[in-house]
Formats: structure tokens, sequence, C-alpha cells
């Protein structure tokens, strides 16, 4: 006889099955949603049936007793123990994930160096603030953009370890100019972020960023070092035309970039500057279009010998042919191009251009055989490790005898990285250019290095000849510099000549060469060309100055010798 625990087993099991049967016909016939209940049951059932099978070889037992108490009180307790060490093992992998998840989320809001909030939570709290100036008109506050200066020379030359000491103690300053309720953040590298909380009046914010400036141009000491830095930052008040974080901050560092560009400690920001900053983004993008588009062209302004007054070269100078814009000044684009490196490809452009040109002047004017051209080389050639052999590359294209091309280079454009630029202009005048220091006496170099510069010719900037009186100081510079030229055996090319009587002083100066709108403005290679088949001649231009106001010209020329310069 089967015995009653197998019996009951079976019944249930059965029971169970036929309860899931009838649910799938209510399911399936009726439409009702009973998917959860059949699978309950029917896992139960068919687990029932299964566990009676494997229990069918062991022997049956003949009576109904149910096992002693005790047996059933130690398995009670076992598992209740082993689900406590489940529960309890489950506390600690949730503790666990909890803090990973907040290590994390410190991580995603926090700077790991300064453990000043980062970039993220910065614009996260000035979203905040931006909403509740909406519900609360009285509510204003100020971003702070803020940048040091000179700090990649510092973590450069000196270490990063060093870089990191000081971003440290940049933090803990910037933390002690502030109040607890304002918000100091990390951006990157040596950018930080401040938001000043219900402070928006001008002299309000002026007193706090002249104190962060104050205490950032203290010196740091670290690692037995006085470091020194300085700090640029662009300020932007709260007010209803900002709807978003990143506008506020985007604005907030055209400012400081504004302050940079022109070295202040702080500006505040102005509409005009988001213009400016949109035009100069245009202008980077139809310049990247430009060079592929060639929309560049070549103008050429004569250079004139002041003693036969003849044409001796041109000075070849780009202009932009823009397709909606017209001609656009160099000053327009220029700067742009030095900004994002694309002065190496327009200049190299240039180069071939001016190069072609000349060569095949040379072919239709035989007279023009001594004819030069130079063109401006920008100081971001020098970072150009291949800078000579284009040169000499396009030298080779163009059939272009070396002695014949100028290149001129900018004082500030030499000094930036002076033993780098001697060394490409010593292996430039190793293949036969020629070389030309541009703007002379606007920049800052030293005499010592001058000496050393393998150059051939001085320009005297346009703002000391415009000016250039007899007995003034810009007519003194002037003499300087043609004094000097002498000294060190160089030619001396005077620009911006406008009036026969500033023409005549440079003559009785006995200065070589000169260029200026008295003798014609840059014009297109058509034009410049005319100049050379009609074999100009500028003598009759001293024909018409009036003797009656001869300037009294001094024309003793400073002594200077060679052993001078230092």
């Amino acid at each position: 006889m089967i015995k009653s625990k197998k019996t009951t087993l079976i019944v249930l099991s059965i029971v169970l099955i036929m309860a899931m049967v009838s649910l799938c016909v209510l399911k399936f016939i009726y439409a009702i949603d009973t998917t959860l209940p059949i699978v309950i049951l029917g896992i139960i059932g068919i687990a029932g049936l299964t566990a009676l099978a494997f229990r069918s070889d062991e022997p049956a037992r003949e009576t109904d007793e149910e096992e002693p108490n005790s047996d059933r009180a130690e398995l009670a307790e076992k598992h209740i123990q082993e689900l406590q060490t489940y529960i309890s093992e489950q506390d600690k992998n949730t503790q666990a994930l909890r803090e990973k998840k907040d290590h994390f989320k410190h991580a995603a809001f926090h700077d790991p160096l300064t453990k000043l909030p980062n970039r993220n939570q910065f614009i996260d709290k000035l979203n905040m603030w931006l909403k509740k100036s909406k519900e609360d008109p009285e509510f204003g506050f100020t971003v702070l953009s803020l940048d040091l200066n000179r700090f990649k020379i510092i973590n450069e030359s000196l270490g990063h370890s060093l870089g990191d000491t000081l971003i440290l103690k940049v933090a803990e300053r910037l933390l002690s100019s502030v109040r607890e309720k304002d918000l100091v953040a990390r951006f990157s590298g040596d950018e930080f972020g401040i938001l000043l909380n219900r402070v928006s009046e001008p002299e309000d914010v002026n007193a706090c960023v002249e104190l962060i400036v104050q205490k950032l141009a203290e010196p740091f000491d670290i690692d037995k070092r006085e470091i020194f830095t300085s700090v640029s930052v662009g300020i932007v008040a709260s007010g209803p035309e900002y709807e978003k974080a990143e506008e506020m901050l985007r604005d907030a560092d055209i400012a400081m970039y504004h302050g940079k560009k022109h070295e202040k400690s702080y500006v505040l920001f102005d509409p005009s500057m988001h213009t400016r900053a949109v035009t100069l983004l245009q202008i980077e993008t139809d310049l990247r279009q430009a060079i592929e588009r060639e929309e560049f062209c070549a103008y050429y302004q004569p250079i004139v010998d002041l003693k036969s007054m003849k044409l001796m070269g041109f000075e070849s100078l780009i202009r932009w042919n823009h397709p909606t814009r017209g001609l656009v000044p160099p000053n327009d684009f220029i700067p742009v191009s030095e900004v994002t490196n694309l002065i190496v490809p327009i200049t190299i452009w240039m180069l071939r251009q001016s190069c072609s040109q000349l060569v095949e002047w040379k072919r239709k004017y035989p007279e023009a055989e001594d004819l030069m051209v130079s063109v401006n080389l920008s100081g971001k050639h020098f970072a150009q490790h291949d800078l000579v052999q284009q040169v000499k590359n396009i030298l080779i294209e163009t059939n272009m005898d070396p002695k014949h091309l100028k290149l001129e280079i900018t004082e500030s454009a030499v000094m930036d990285s002076a033993e780098t630029a001697i060394f490409m202009l010593k292996r430039l005048r190793e293949i036969g250019v020629q070389l030309s220091i541009d703007d002379f006496g606007t920049g800052y170099s030293s005499l010592s290095y001058l000496h050393r510069f393998p150059i051939n010719t001085l320009k005297i900037d346009r703002s000391f000849v415009g000016t250039m009186e007899d007995r003034s100081e810009n007519g003194e510079i002037v003499r300087t510099i043609i004094a000097l030229a002498k000294a060190l055996k160089l030619s001396v090319i005077a620009e911006g000549i406008e009036t026969v009587h500033q023409l005549h002083q440079l003559q009785v100066l006995n200065c070589e060469y000169a260029q200026g709108y008295l003798f014609s403005r840059p014009v297109p290679k058509g034009q410049a060309e005319d100049l050379l088949r009609n074999a100009v001649d500028w003598s009759d231009v001293l024909q018409k100055y009036d003797e009656n106001h001869m300037p009294v010209i001094n024309h003793e020329l400073p002594t200077l010798e060679i052993g001078d310069v230092s």
C-alpha cells in the first residue's frame, strides 16, 4: 500500500498541475492575464512529481509517524543560520556597492589633485543659480574664469611635481580669498572657476577680484624656491540674457582671454567681445577653406634705390580675395592665421607664388636681372624643422636664384626663441637666401643678439619714418639705426615713405632703399608688371619738392664702431 506521505504528495502535485491547466484555459480562451500564477503553479507541481520520482526507489515507511521533534528543531535552526549568513553577506555587498557608488560620484564632481569641485559640479551649481535667479530677481551672482600666466613655462622648466604643488597652493589662496558660500573649482591644468554668491555689483566684484589678483601675485615658497606667477580673470555678472551655465562660462572665458591678449589682470565681459570671437571663429573656418580653394593672391610694393631712384625689388604682400567679403585686409586675418598656425601653409604658398612670379618677370624683362623679392616669414616657421628644406624645394621648383630672395623676420619672432632662430637663419644663409629684420626698433631685440644674426638688411619701421623731423626723437632713432647698420655692414630699407620731405631726409642720412605710398601702394601683379615694362624712374618726385621749405638737416651721423655693439 502506498503510504500517506507519498499519496499526499501525488495528490497535491496533480491538483496543482490541474489548476495550472485551468489557468491556461482562462488565459487563452478568455484572454485573462494569468501568466504569473501559471508559472508558479507549474513549477511547484512539476517539482513535486520530480521529487517523488527520485524517491521512488527508497523503502516505504509502514507508518505515518513524524520525525522526532529534536531533528526538526536542529534542521530549522540550521536553515535560520544559513539565512542569517546570507542576509549578512548581502548587507556587506550592498555596503561595498554603496561605497563604490559614493567614490565614483565624488570623483565625477571633484578634481583629484586639489579635491576642489570640478567643471561638472561647477556647471551644475551654476545652472541651479541661474534657475534661482529666474525665480528670484533679487538673487544676483558673478562667474569668474581664471587662468594662471606662465604656468606652462614653470611646469616645463621646474618639473610637473613642482607644478602640482603650485596648483595646490593656488587653490589654497583662492579658497582664502572668498567666502564659504562662494564656490571655487578647478577645471583643468591651470584653469579655475569661481562663483560669487550674491555678488553682482561692479564695485563689489572688483573688490573680490582685486583681492584674488593681489594674493596670487605674491611669491610662492616651494622647495626653497620663490615662484612668481599671476592670473588673468574674466568676469561675467548674471543677467536675464543667460539661460544656460555654458553660456556664462563661455563669456567669462572670452573676457579672460581678452585680458590675456591685452595684458590686463581682469576684464569684465562686454557683448562686443562675443561678437568678435564669433567673427574670428568664422574667419578661421574661412581661412582653412581659402587655402584649399586658393583664394589668396600676392600684391607687390616697389622698393626703390634712393641713389638711382630706380626699382630694385618688390615686397610681396598677401591678400585674401574672399568670395563674399571681397578683398580682406591682412590685419583682419593674419593674427588669426598666427594663432591657428595656418600662417605656415599660407606663407609657403606665398613663397612659391612670389618666386615663380619673379622668375617669370626676369624671363620677360632682361633689364630686371637683379630684381629681388621680399617675403615675410612668421616666427611660427622656426618651430618647423623642415623650413630650410621647404625653401630649398621651392627655389628648385621655380628655378629661382637664392640671392634674389629676401626673407623678412620681425624682431619679436626672432627673440622669442633666439638660439633656435640663429640656427635656422644660418642654415638659410648657407643656401644663399638673404635675410632682413623687419620693423626694426619696435621690438625688444638685444644688440648682442643682433650682432650674431646672419642678416643682410635692417628695415626701419614706418612709425619712425612717418613722424621723422629734424632733431626730433624719432629722427634721432632713424639716424642711429642707419649708423648701426653701417657699423654692422648691413643695408637699410626705410618703409612708410609718404612725403618728399621724408625722402629727402633719408637721402641726406645715406639710407639706401625705401618703400611707401610716395612711390606706390601694394598693387596686383599686373600693375607691378607695368612698372617693369615702363622702366619707371622716380627721380622726378624730388623736383616737386619746394626748395624754399628745405628742412635744416644735421648731416653728421653718430660714430659707431663694431666693438661698441654689445
